[in-house]
């Protein structure tokens, strides 16, 4: 399936979004890659996972409309942080199944998470990352949407402020009087040491999957 543009509620931030459909020879003739990024596709065993990595890499090609010409490559920084060479957008990427996702800003650090609603995961796992103001907001519903939300959100969140910053006591959701919508703004935070910072994390739910985004200044 061809690339799927997404109307951004951000301002100045472009996003988009990739169904897999496709094999691994149509990406390899779309995207073209260099060294380093031939070595880190190389890391990448599971046929799937490279699928993701793939697409999310054109994803982000076809969103800026970058050219096979242009010598631009995808690297990240020592903490794992995407960045492109000869290019001054502010990218992040997320896969996630049967999907992969990009969102870019020329001025705003940006963070996405996509996350396929047909994958199994376990719902025990919210003790993991849900502070108890979280799991007890999720307790009244048990909705497996807003399991997924809160879980991409903190996805989200983390892409945006980096190491160090766990998931369940530094990154947070005000969820009073939050309503789940089929979009909509998810109020958070993050909390450290004496820093306290407010963030609104944008959200999509659809039938096949969840998909949040934020952006901040640099």
């Amino acid at each position: 399936m061809p690339f799927i543009p997404f109307e951004s509620t951000i301002p100045n931030t472009s996003l988009g979004l990739w169904n897999i459909e496709e094999d691994e020879l149509f990406f390899l003739e779309r995207v073209k890659l260099y060294e380093n990024e031939w070595t880190r596709l190389a890391d990448i065993v599971h046929p799937q996972k490279r699928l993701e990595w793939l697409s999310s890499r054109l994803c982000l090609k076809e969103l800026l409309k970058i050219a096979n010409t242009s010598r631009v490559e995808s690297l990240n920084t020592h903490s794992g942080k995407p960045y492109l060479t000869n290019n001054t957008n502010q990218i992040s990427y997320s896969h996630s199944g049967g999907f992969s996702a990009a969102i870019a800003s020329p001025n705003l650090e940006v963070g996405i998470d996509i996350e396929d609603l047909h994958r199994k995961r376990n719902i025990r796992t919210r003790f993991l990352f849900m502070n108890d103001e979280e799991l007890a907001f999720y307790d009244q519903t048990e909705s497996f949407e807003l399991f997924l939300l809160i879980w991409s959100a903190k996805e989200t969140l983390y892409k945006i402020v980096g190491e160090g910053h766990a998931f369940k006591h530094n990154l947070g959701m005000d969820l009073a009087g939050f309503q789940l919508e089929g979009n909509g703004i998810l109020p958070a935070f993050v909390q450290k040491d004496d820093l306290f910072q407010r963030y609104e994390i944008h959200y999509l739910i659809r039938p096949d999957f969840v998909l949040t985004y934020a952006a901040t200044c640099v």
